[in-house]
C-alpha cells in the first residue's frame, strides 16, 4: 500500500476552518468520523479541509465486488494518519460495516465544479 502526505491550509473565511471548534463546524445531525489512512486502499491526492469525498467498499478475489458506501463527505481535518469526515448516521454505519467486514475502502476525491 502506498501512503501519501495530506496537508491542509485552512483560512479564517473557510466555513470548515480549523480555527473554529470541530463541534461548531459540523452541520446539524452529523458526526465527525476519524478514518485512519491505514483503512484506505489508496491515498487521496492533494486532500484539503473542505474537500468532498465519496467512499467505495471493494472486495477482491473470486467474487469481486464494488459498492458505494458513502457520498459527498466533507473533510473536516486531515493529517498523515487520519482523515476526519463529516458523516450522517447511514454513512457512519456503512463505513464501520465495510471495515468490520474486511472490505477495502477506496476514497474518491470529488470535483469542486
Amino acid at each position: 500500500m502506498t501512503t501519501a502526505r495530506f496537508s491542509a491550509t485552512p483560512t479564517t473565511d473557510d466555513p470548515a476552518s480549523s480555527s473554529r471548534p470541530l463541534t461548531e463546524r459540523l452541520a446539524a445531525s452529523t458526526w465527525a468520523f476519524a478514518v485512519p489512512t491505514a483503512w484506505l486502499a489508496a491515498p487521496i491526492p492533494q486532500l484539503r479541509i473542505g474537500d468532498s469525498v465519496d467512499l467505495l467498499a471493494v472486495r477482491q478475489g473470486d467474487r469481486p465486488l464494488a459498492l458505494p458506501i458513502a457520498a459527498d463527505l466533507r473533510v473536516m481535518d486531515t493529517d498523515d494518519r487520519i482523515v476526519v469526515l463529516e458523516v450522517d448516521e447511514l454513512s457512519a454505519t456503512a463505513i464501520a460495516t465495510a471495515r468490520a467486514s474486511g472490505l477495502l475502502i477506496v476514497p474518491l476525491l470529488r470535483s469542486a465544479h
